[in-house]
């Protein structure tokens, strides 16, 4: 299920800093619901990333994180020794620690938008999906960094006003 954050717009010139689309990264990296933790965790760590949507039958179903896989499972069916996932095995899946409820941004939407969405949820990162929820990129805190820094590059420093310069009083003629 994907969460409907509010859409509403924050600022009266959204094109400040351009579209989701400007800063997003295209190529996504996915998970799948069944996806095993150890599985997913090398999966992650082998393509740099911190986190990654999770998908089913192409759709964003939710997100899951390396602190969400590597943190200690505290969901058991069971106490003692024998722990087990919620849902059964051996082994536990990125289903048993996922977050079901994506916060996700569009494309075309103003990018600052999509950031404050991302500081109210307090996340870092957000899939960007199509009309029909399927991922087409993810907007983490290190693109918005980027674009941030491209924007102050853009801005002109003036030229450094030619500051008044005090001469000093002449004295009385005398």
């Amino acid at each position: 299920m994907i969460a409907e954050a509010s859409r509403q717009p924050v600022r009266s010139e959204p094109h400040i800093l351009g579209t989701v689309e400007d800063a997003m990264t295209n190529s996504v990296v996915t998970v799948s619901r069944d996806m095993s933790v150890s599985e997913a965790l090398a999966f992650l760590y082998r393509h740099g990333v911190g986190g990654a949507p999770v998908v089913e039958k192409d759709r964003v179903v939710g997100v899951v994180t390396i602190s969400d896989l590597a943190a200690p499972h505290p969901y058991a069916r069971e106490t003692g020794p024998f722990l087990r996932p919620r849902h059964g095995g051996i082994e536990w899946h990125v289903r048993d620690l996922m977050t079901e409820s994506a916060v996700t941004a569009s494309a075309d939407e103003p990018l600052i938008d999509a950031v404050a969405r991302m500081a109210r949820a307090r996340i870092d990162r957000l899939p960007v999906v199509d009309h029909t929820g399927r991922p087409v990129g993810i907007v983490a805190r290190d693109d918005v960094i980027h674009v941030l820094a491209r924007a102050a590059a853009r801005q002109e420093s003036p030229v450094e006003a030619r500051r008044p310069v005090l001469v000093p009083d002449r004295g009385p003629a005398g």
